[in-house]
């Protein structure tokens, strides 16, 4: 039970988003250990894309830590570590092809994040943003659904982002983006995430899956100081660690389903989902950024239609 100083703090979403509030939001869990979800003796199979660095690096080296097999995929090439593999979220037609290669998963993280300074097409024509952390990652999630590479009981993460909080859903922008403007494009794709998280808890392709979305809080990494390094400058010292941004994300995919480290004792895991810092929280916290069930429908009907060209023949 969180303290009426608490709220406050939550409240103020500065200390809330920061260092601080990563360690005051950690005093309250109740004994979540590095476990294997599956049992001691079995470990789990994953992959976290964009794991070459920031919190997807954090993520990858907790998870191996604990003993599961971790696969990462990223743009950069890393020959030194033989589970990772170089992809491009946004080149669709190599996403398709890696899903053959992948082996059967417990979990994936879908992690991959950047904000291109200029507007910039993939070869399908579509945005760079909206394609590779949107529509890139939907493929991967799906074809894996369909060739029956997603384990009964597997995790589905989106790693989102605190900025859609100021973002209402806007479809034009997805698919047209005249306007280009990189952080809106990154609040924009991120508000589709979690409610493509959500319409995929509803899909009976995903019926044995967890899917689930998050934000890490404000993290101090290369790819912030890179793209937006005003708000770098103005948060630096309070930012949290990739280690404290990736919490939650390790939470979700090795926390057991029966609601054990719950920072709530009552809860449990929910699928379709927003949580952060450990808990399931509301992903419209600003009046006027909630999106009609056409909208929803509107953003699924085209995710499908992209999906036409790649997906993979095996009825799931």
């Amino acid at each position: 039970m969180r303290k009426p100083h608490e709220w406050l703090l939550d409240a103020s979403i500065y200390f809330s988003f920061d260092r601080s509030g990563s360690e005051r939001h950690a005093r309250t869990w109740p004994g979540f250990r590095d476990r294997l979800r599956s049992g001691p003796d079995e470990a789990l199979t994953g992959l976290v894309t964009g794991g070459s660095r920031g919190i997807g690096a954090a993520a990858v080296h907790r998870l191996r830590g604990m003993g599961h097999r971790v696969l990462s995929c990223g743009r950069s090439e890393q020959a030194e570590d033989t589970d990772y593999r170089t992809l491009d979220t946004g080149d669709w037609a190599a996403v398709a092809r890696t899903v053959e290669t992948l082996p059967p998963l417990d979990f994936i993280a879908l992690n991959a994040g950047a904000m291109p300074e200029r507007f910039t097409l993939n070869a399908d024509g579509v945005e760079l943003q909206m394609a590779s952390q949107l529509f890139g990652h939907y493929l991967l999630v799906h074809n894996l659904a369909r060739a029956g590479k997603l384990r009964e009981g597997a995790r589905v993460v989106w790693m989102s982002s605190g900025g859609m909080y100021l973002q209402r859903l806007h479809l034009r922008h997805l698919f047209e983006n005249d306007r280009y403007d990189k952080v809106a494009t990154y609040a924009n794709v991120k508000r589709a995430q979690t409610i493509v998280n959500a319409q995929m808890a509803r899909m009976p392709l995903f019926r044995n899956v967890g899917c689930f979305a998050m934000h890490p809080g404000w993290v101090d990494t290369a790819g912030v100081r890179e793209a937006i390094p005003g708000f770098w400058r103005w948060t630096q010292g309070r930012l949290r660690t990739p280690e404290q941004g990736a919490d939650t994300l390790v939470w979700l995919v090795t926390r057991a389903s029966s609601g054990e480290g719950a920072a709530d004792a009552s809860s449990a895991l929910e699928s379709g989902g927003f949580y952060f810092d450990r808990r399931r929280v509301s992903p419209y916290l600003v009046p006027g950024t909630r999106e009609t069930a056409t909208e929803r429908e509107a953003l699924l009907e085209y995710l499908e239609r992209l999906l036409a060209p790649y997906q993979v023949g095996v009825t799931p």
